[in-house]
């Protein structure tokens, strides 16, 4: 049972990463589109701008996950590598329940705001604006998936005292 949740867990992360790399390669072929568009073509696409900022919101939130799990996300670990192997075991599990405690937060708002957000629609694509706002609550629950994850699946290098 062990080795299918893992199996798992490795097929969901490389999902995450995949879904976010498609998302930045969708943002850079719209916004390549758009540069010759208007600058080659002189005829610029109205939509392209609102396109790829949606896109990029979401690659940022979907690839927090990913940033989240493997413990990529900006901190100042210069001075937490100074102190022992059990201090900076807490300290992260500190961290990662404030920040668990946080993204339950960005999920139950996140939500409610996509469902008032419906019948709104965005300027360019006319899309409701809860597709757009929708990203909130699946990059918190993705981030949720990832810190409990990572306390499931993963040996930390912090446990073994390395840096």
């Amino acid at each position: 049972m062990a080795s299918r949740s893992r199996k798992f867990d490795d097929v969901f992360l490389r999902a995450i990463r995949v879904a976010a790399a498609l998302l930045l390669v969708t943002m850079f072929i719209v916004i390549v589109f758009e540069v010759i568009a208007r600058h080659v073509l002189t005829r610029p696409a109205f939509w392209t701008e609102e396109l790829a900022r949606y896109t990029m919101f979401y690659m940022v939130l979907i690839g927090s996950a990913v940033a989240t799990r493997q413990e990529q996300h900006p901190a100042l670990t210069f001075v937490i590598k100074k102190f022992s192997a059990r201090f900076r075991r807490v300290w992260t599990f500190i961290i990662d329940s404030l920040i668990f405690l946080v993204l339950i937060v960005v999920l139950i708002e996140g939500y409610k705001i996509a469902v008032e957000e419906w019948i709104g629609k965005t300027p360019a694509l006319r899309i409701p604006f809860f597709w757009v706002y929708l990203a909130l609550p699946i990059g918190a629950f993705l981030m949720i998936v990832q810190i409990v994850a990572k306390y499931v699946f993963d040996r930390k290098v912090y446990e073994s005292g390395e840096d």
